[in-house]
């Protein structure tokens, strides 16, 4: 897709996200491995029985980056546009993932969204099986720093909570 007259919606913003995370990757490594997984979109009603036989579900967020940080065992990201809102299904899923582990966050534009990721990444690298305070130690440093500055699950719009 091309960008430059492309009017901005969602599809554009996450686009833009990928396009940013694709020339991170020397800086963030992690980022090779965050992808969409394609739930949303129109298709033929035998192309949507075929996608939910192989597992598609509703609600799943639009970005997934599997590596743990800080407190966190991943991250996911459900992007919006403009008054879009989340669906049952998706509120479901971010918040049965934040109870699991996960970072869950909605971004409604490109630049809170690489916040986020810039933030999670720069926390410091999981401990699995040490937990909160063991991962803080090891790292040299207090507990709140392990922490990313937004609430788990939150919906951020503009660099604010919405």
């Amino acid at each position: 897709m091309n960008l430059r007259y492309a009017q901005r919606s969602e599809d554009t913003e996450q686009i833009s996200l990928i396009q940013w995370a694709q020339h991170q990757t020397s800086r963030y490594p992690e980022l090779k491995w965050l992808h969409h997984c394609p739930n949303g979109g129109s298709r033929n009603k035998q192309e949507a029985i075929k996608l939910k036989q192989m597992g598609v579900k509703a609600g799943v967020s639009d970005l997934c980056l599997p590596y743990p940080k800080g407190i966190y065992c991943g991250l996911y990201i459900e992007m919006k546009y403009g008054n879009n809102r989340q669906t049952d299904k998706q509120k479901e899923f971010l918040e049965d993932m934040a109870a699991a582990g996960h970072y869950a966050v909605t971004c409604y534009t490109m630049e809170d969204a690489v916040n986020v990721i810039t933030e999670y990444l720069e926390l410091p690298k999981n401990i699995e099986g040490e937990g909160l305070r063991g991962i803080c130690r090891e790292a040299g440093i207090k507990i709140g720093e392990c922490c990313m500055g937004f609430p788990n699950n939150s919906i951020i719009k503009n660099g604010k909570i919405k």
